[in-house]
């Protein structure tokens, strides 16, 4: 019997012909190279020359201070601090303040600027003019897509960029840290802030109504100092980080988020006390006093007082009650529950009870306020103590 592989053409079980070890291996190389072709031509019939030309880079954002309608946004490549102008793209926002741009494929920083268009002011409902507003974002070549929101904080952010100097990935990565810890606001350039005077505002995410918040509190903040110009405004909270003098202006800051709040009833934030929380636990970077051990100490004859206060505080402290020490004797009771309200009624709540107590320390309380320090709390009382 013949066992030589060539003799044996047919395959009595297939019915076809089985190839020989030398046919296999062009017909393998000819399969490949078909699929090549065909990848090369990007799936599509007929052939031709392989199209070589990068993906565009899709970028998209908000303008938003509220919402700006109808502003021109334009996006711009800048290489090494030096903007190319051959890649600069243009698109309007819409009535929500959104916009999209398809960008030429760079890598480097995309500056997005929106000049016009208008807003609803946080502060006082009236519809403003809107002069220019910026953001910057690094973009590493990484995909195809870029969100860039533009809002006061982004604005800020470029100016602090631009006061160190080019406006490079280096500079913007400096001031977005810087603005992150003043603003509170963990990622200004991606992140949407929430429009604060929608009910939409009331189920945003925590990220989105911060943002919000602080972005509105620029012109509620400006409603408290009498300015009437967003540049102008932007340029004096600018120049108050670069002299690290902004902590000057918190109380007015976090008077003009509570005007915010206040004169926009149909979000609900009124009632939402995270929103409150927001507001109070601003406190653009500065670090809280270091709490001493002990922190404060209760003077013989002196008043002292547990202050209960209505939801939402309840909340936010763990439903202790707050101990006011250190009261001369001196002092009306009822002088104490007066301040007491008027702190209260600042967060928009109230003292639903107010007790003699022997002493405020080691009771576990969570913020002791002594009465005797002066403080630079915007209600000239609190102040952070007994925190074991």
């Amino acid at each position: 019997m013949n066992r030589d592989p060539a003799s044996r053409q047919p395959n009595p079980r297939a019915g076809r012909p089985v190839p020989t070890r030398r046919s296999s291996r062009p017909l393998a190389v000819a399969v490949l190279a078909t699929a090549l072709a065909l990848a090369g031509c990007g799936g599509g019939g007929g052939g031709g020359a392989v199209d070589t030309a990068p993906l565009p880079v899709f970028v998209d954002g908000a303008v938003t201070k509220g919402p700006v309608a109808g502003a021109r946004v334009c996006g711009v490549w800048t290489v090494a601090g030096v903007a190319d102008a051959s890649t600069q793209t243009c698109a309007d926002t819409g009535s929500d303040g959104k916009y999209a741009l398809q960008m030429p494929r760079r890598t480097g920083l995309l500056v997005v600027t929106a000049t016009g268009g208008s807003y609803r002011d946080e502060a006082t409902g009236a519809t403003v003019s809107m002069g220019t507003l910026r953001s910057a974002t690094a973009f590493d070549g990484v995909g195809n897509n870029v969100t860039a929101q533009v809002s006061a904080v982004t604005e800020v952010l470029v100016r602090r960029a631009q006061a160190r100097g080019p406006l490079d990935e280096t500079t913007v990565a400096a001031a977005t840290a810087e603005v992150r810890r003043t603003f509170g606001v963990s990622d200004p350039l991606r992140t949407r802030p929430a429009d604060v005077t929608t009910r939409d505002a009331n189920v945003a995410g925590t990220s989105e109504l911060l943002y919000g918040l602080s972005n509105a509190g620029v012109v509620g903040w400006m409603a408290e100092r009498g300015i009437a110009s967003l540049d102008e405004g932007l340029a004096a909270l600018s120049a108050k980080i670069a002299s690290g003098t902004l902590y000057d202006e918190l109380a007015a800051y976090r008077a003009g988020i509570k005007r915010v709040i206040v004169s926009n009833p149909a979000s609900g934030l009124n009632l939402n006390a995270s929103a409150y929380s927001t507001m109070v636990s601003l406190d653009f970077g500065t670090p809280p006093p270091a709490p001493t051990r002990p922190p404060i100490v209760e003077q013989a004859g002196t008043q002292r007082f547990t202050v209960k206060w209505a939801f939402p505080w309840d909340a936010l402290i763990a439903g202790v009650p707050v101990c006011v020490t250190n009261v001369p004797s001196t002092v009306p009771v009822a002088t104490v529950r007066a301040v007491m309200e008027a702190h209260a009624g600042s967060y928009n709540t109230q003292v639903t009870a107010m007790t003699p107590v022997a002493a405020c320390l080691g009771g576990g309380q969570t913020i002791t306020i002594d009465w005797s320090r002066t403080s630079t709390d915007p209600w000239g009382t609190a102040l952070w103590g007994d925190e074991g």
